[in-house]
């Protein structure tokens, strides 16, 4: 896998000792022949202790068997 790239947005602060949670969500995949492996959209966040969210991500990586 090879990330492709990435978006991030702070909607608050996470602090050291905080425990969290990490979500990510496989929006879509579109295959690529020319990269030989399939292109893969997500949407991603991280929750606070409380539930509400810290963070908030997109990305697209590249899935194939071979680098």
């Amino acid at each position: 896998m090879v990330g492709l790239e990435f978006w991030v947005r702070f909607r608050r602060p996470v602090f050291a000792d905080e425990t969290v949670r990490l979500e990510w969500l496989v929006v879509k995949v579109t295959p690529n022949a020319k990269l030989q492996g399939e292109v893969v959209e997500l949407r991603g966040r991280i929750l606070g202790e409380d539930g509400v969210t810290a963070l908030g991500a997109k990305g697209r990586v590249l899935v194939t068997e071979r680098l």
